[in-house]
């Protein structure tokens, strides 16, 4: 996989099916870019999960019926579908990347619906636990001053998300004070010279914020905004790559196109989730097997090989150190650990006598052994980072990640042991229903016979 290649990999643009309610329009978010043609290499469509999830992991409803709009953006009057007429563009527009009639040409006669004002933060119904940090001092929502004459508007909106993701949302995206460290000033720091680094940020803090809301209109609304900012930074993202020559890949170039992975697998893993219409069964959006944010981590690996030692030099220095330092401590406990019988050795022995081919046997014997090692650091009274959850998908990226594709059986059995550690951290906002979902997909793939290999992953889930 070249690099190039990684970049667009990283272009996820979800659609996810927002109601009518207007979009707070700033300058950056206002500009819907007529070039669209950077998307997802993947096409995907939902898939029904089991029993809906409670409320806030839902962001919206599923699809209604609406009355027709004769006043409308031309766009929305081909699609047949419901026109929220909020200028200078209309929430469907934006949420499908296209650029809204409304911006170009005024839209439709007789439309002067304005757009609705910025929303402001409010406290979740039933905040996560990482969701309960907040700030000392409370934000009183005020009117905006209009700006006089002659005099660019400050981008409320962008500030808001900025304000909120170096208050909140960075402390939910690790447990390590020095990763957090990182997430707070190093990374945001970069965003004010690099744009799809700060656009990326931004996208998380509006998920975030979605997440949180307290109303329907606010979860569309942040949602919106945060798919928009991610898809003009995944396009400036892949215009810098090309603007890029082999010899002009500098550790600190390749170090940004690195952490604009890292973000995009917390946006992939935070975007939202919504309900079937049919069925009221909760289904993820942008996926038929298993999540796009699966085979992202193999982008990111690549690029930390081309990185090697450099990236100990790069501002990515403290968070390749604490990678390291994890490993090493699974590996301690490893050791330390009771003379009893490896948590995987059924599963170990099953795959051991029914698989022939050496090299499949030595990937899955690698995955066994490392998946092992953060099994057994999960145990009580240990408290692992919730970070260090993926830390097993990182080292099998390149190995037994892209077996899913197949799918080979096996390594899908593994994949599902994998989500227990999902599970325990679900009360991780942005992990919320994804070991449940996980081990959904893998039933589903797997055959009779090797169903019976992941009954553990099925009881502690709670399906069986």
């Amino acid at each position: 996989m070249s690099l190039r290649d990684i970049v667009h990999r990283s272009d996820l643009g979800p659609d996810p099916n927002p109601s009518d309610s207007g979009v707070p329009q700033s300058r950056d978010t206002a500009e819907i870019s007529r070039n669209s043609s950077v998307s997802s290499p993947v096409t995907t469509t939902p898939i029904s999960l089991g029993p809906p999830t409670p409320h806030p992991l839902t962001y919206g409803p599923g699809k209604r019926s609406h009355k027709k709009s004769r006043t409308g953006c031309g766009i929305c009057k081909a699609r047949k579908i419901k026109c929220d007429e909020r200028h200078p563009s209309c929430l469907n527009c934006i949420s499908h990347g296209v650029e809204c009639p409304f911006a170009t040409q005024g839209g439709s006669a007789g439309s002067t619906k304005a757009a609705l004002p910025i929303p402001t933060r409010s406290k979740p119904t039933a905040p996560c636990a990482s969701c309960k940090i907040r700030a000392a001092i409370p934000i009183t929502p005020t009117t905006p001053t209009p700006a006089s004459p002659g005099e660019d508007p400050l981008p409320l909106l962008e500030l808001e998300l900025l304000h909120n993701f170096t208050l909140n949302t960075y402390a939910t995206l690790a447990g390590d004070p020095t990763v957090l460290s990182f997430w707070q000033g190093p990374v945001v720091q970069l965003g004010l010279k690099c744009d799809y680094i700060m656009r990326t940020v931004l996208a998380i803090s509006a998920l975030h914020l979605a997440y949180s809301a307290d109303s329907e209109e606010r979860r569309d609304s942040y949602t919106a905004q945060g798919i928009l900012l991610h898809q003009k930074a995944s396009r400036s993202a892949v215009k810098f790559m090309n603007s890029l020559s082999s010899t002009e890949m500098d550790k600190d170039a390749t170090a940004s196109l690195f952490l604009f992975s890292l973000l995009t697998i917390y946006f992939a893993l935070a975007s939202p989730r919504t309900r079937s219409h049919a069925d009221g069964k909760l289904f993820f959006i942008n996926e038929t097997s298993f999540p796009d944010w699966t085979f992202l981590v193999t982008g990111g690996k690549s690029l930390s090989k081309v990185l090697g030692e450099r990236g100990h030099d790069t501002i990515l220095a403290p968070f390749l150190a604490y990678g390291g330092d994890i490993w090493r401590q699974y590996r301690s406990k490893m050791e330390e650990k009771d003379s009893g019988e490896p948590p995987l050795a059924e599963l170990r022995a099953r795959i051991n006598s029914t698989v022939r081919d050496e090299g499949l046997l030595q990937t899955y014997s690698h995955a066994l052994d490392e998946l092992e090692l953060a099994l057994v650091a999960m145990k009580p009274p240990a408290k692992p980072d919730v970070l260090a959850v993926m830390l097993w998908l990182w080292e099998v990226s390149d190995s037994l990640v892209p077996l899913l594709k197949v799918p080979e059986q096996e390594a899908v059995a593994i994949f599902a042991h994998f989500c227990i550690l999902l599970k325990h951290h679900e009360s991780t906002w942005w992990l919320q229903g994804w070991g449940d979902h996980l081990v959904r997909r893998a039933h589903a793939v797997l055959d009779e016979e090797h169903r019976g290999w992941i009954e553990w992953p099925v009881r502690e889930v709670g399906l069986g």
